[in-house]
Parts: structure tokens; C-alpha cells; sequence
């Protein structure tokens, strides 16, 4: 397809609006929702955008859509000048304030409610007029690409070359149990863990293979009896309560290992380690509120996070 035809063509804001967001949401009812629209404008103003450009953009199979190779040029035209305009508009704001609008931030569960939500009220109160919504969630990658979040906070790799990453810290783990738990069980080696319950996010053990690939040998454990748990904060309060040994990060239980209640074992021993890192869109990375936000956020230190 020829952009300068489609820009001859005269096609309008309003419709290219619509079509980005309808491609990043995959749902023509989903797409009026976001809009404020009726499904029915939003098929009018496909079917017209189609016209003006002259070739299908779209592709239907059942209530799947996709994008023909015409459609997905202009998707990625349509995100690089939506991601200008969003820009512009912050720098025309800035005799009013650095930054301003809603910035919405994903980050894994156990990190969003243990360490972000402690240290986000400097931030929020040095910038008055930005709005922060969170989204605590295990799946971060999907709403990112489709832009339901401007940002992410996670430690899964994601090497995306639409994506932009800062590295944030290295969260370390440890293996802990509540203290009469260790004395009752007379635990001292890792293969200690093989007469007694171990807590882990699946039943397979998988969780465990980051210390267990820490151990070599006859030190190596054989995980047994594994309690499936499958969110940190309770498997913490299990442990607390003598269900069994657990491994965690150990930002998640600086508290607990600090008032007593949970006992760290195996200092010798340190498991793989995870890397956290910022990912946002290369495209809208120059916004100010962006570049305020990560620029805030390598800013903590990462003792914060039991390193």
C-alpha cells in the first residue's frame, strides 16, 4: 500500500484511532468500549477506512480478526505517530508541569504489594498531576503490547525489539523456615529437605530447581513431600505456620526473617538469581511522565529489595 495515497485519501484522525485500537484490543466490542463508541460506528468507520485505502486491512476467521500485510504497515505507522502526538502533547503541557495524564504500571504480584506500593507516594506527591494506576498480575507482557500498560516491572526476560529495558535490581532468594519448625525437623544440610513438607508455587517442584541447581552431589536434595501453594504471600504464611520450608525472594520476607518468625537455613548456598527490569515501548519512551517514572525508579536503592 502507498502511505502518500492514504494521506491524499484524507483519512481522518478518528479513524485511524480506531483502528489502532481495535487491532491492539482484537474485539470490535471491546474496541466501542474503549472509545465511548457503538459497535456499529466502529464497524462504519472500518469499512470507510478500507474504502479510502483501497485494500482490505482487516482479516476475519470466526470472531478472530487479523491484519493483512497492508493493515499491519499501517498499524505500525498509526503507533509511531500516536506515540509523536501523545509526546507533543506533554511538551506542550510543560509550562504547566513536568509531566501530566494517567500512567498505568504493571508489576508481578509479590513485588507490587511488598515493595512498589511502599515507595510510590514520593513520587506521586512530587507530581501532582500525574495519575498512577497499578495492575498487580503474573501476566504483564500481553496488556504491554496491546497498550493496556504504559510500563512494566518484571522479572521474566521479554526480547522484543519493539521494547525498551532498563535493569532495575537482582532479586535474590532464600530458603527459610519458621524457627520450631527447624528445630523440630533438625534441619541442617540440604538433604535435610528430603524427610520434610516444602512449599512450592507448583506440585512438579519446578520452583525449587533454582536451588537445587544451586547444590552439588550428595548435598543435593530429593524434594519428596512438595505442598503446592501457588501465591507467595500465602505460601510465607504457611511456612510461618510450620507447614514447611519455603523459597522465596528474599524482599518478600525481610520483615518476617527481622521479628523472628521465619529462619533462614543454608547460608552457604545462593540460588539463581532473577533480574528485574523496566519494559515500555520504544515508540512512547521519550514521554516526560515516562521518563520521570524510570528515571524514579532506578533511583531506589536496591538494599530496599534484600539484596
Amino acid at each position: 500500500m502507498n502511505m502518500i495515497h492514504v494521506m491524499d485519501a484524507l483519512l481522518d484522525l478518528p479513524q485511524l484511532r480506531t483502528f489502532f485500537t481495535l487491532v491492539q484490543v482484537g474485539s470490535f466490542t471491546e474496541c466501542a468500549r474503549r472509545l465511548g463508541r457503538t459497535q456499529s460506528a466502529v464497524s462504519h468507520a472500518m469499512a470507510k477506512l478500507e474504502d479510502l485505502a483501497g485494500v482490505p486491512l482487516l482479516t476475519r476467521r470466526g470472531r478472530e480478526l487479523g491484519l493483512t500485510e497492508e493493515g499491519r504497515r499501517l498499524h505500525q505507522t498509526c503507533e509511531q505517530v500516536f506515540a509523536l502526538l501523545d509526546g507533543a502533547v506533554d511538551d506542550l503541557r510543560r509550562h504547566q508541569s513536568l509531566a501530566q495524564g494517567r500512567l498505568r504500571i504493571g508489576t508481578t504480584v509479590e513485588f507490587g504489594s511488598s515493595i512498589l506500593m511502599k515507595h510510590m507516594q514520593p513520587f506521586l506527591a512530587a507530581h501532582p498531576d500525574l495519575d498512577l494506576d497499578f495492575t498487580l498480575s503474573q501476566d504483564l507482557l500481553a496488556p504491554l503490547l496491546r497498550d493496556d500498560l504504559d510500563l512494566i516491572i518484571d522479572c521474566q526476560e521479554h526480547p522484543l525489539p519493539a521494547l525498551k529495558k532498563l535493569p532495575l535490581f537482582r532479586e535474590t532468594y532464600v530458603v527459610a523456615c519458621a524457627p520450631a519448625f527447624q528445630k523440630l525437623h533438625r534441619l541442617q544440610e540440604p538433604q535435610d529437605l528430603g524427610r520434610v513438607p516444602v512449599l512450592s508455587l507448583d506440585k512438579a517442584g519446578a520452583w525449587w530447581n533454582r536451588f537445587l541447581l544451586a547444590t552439588h552431589g550428595q548435598d543435593q536434595p530429593q524434594l519428596d513431600r512438595i505442598l503446592a501453594v501457588d501465591h507467595i504471600r500465602a505460601m510465607i504464611h504457611a511456612a510461618v505456620a510450620g507447614m514447611g520450608v519455603l523459597l522465596v525472594p528474599r524482599y518478600s520476607v525481610l520483615e518476617e526473617l527481622e521479628r523472628g518468625d521465619l529462619l533462614a537455613l543454608f547460608p552457604g548456598i545462593r540460588p539463581a538469581e532473577d533480574r528485574f527490569s523496566v519494559y515500555q515501548k520504544k515508540v512512547r519512551a521519550p514521554q516526560a511522565k515516562l521518563r520521570l517514572l524510570t528515571r524514579y525508579l532506578q533511583g531506589l536503592s536496591p538494599s530496599e529489595f534484600g539484596s
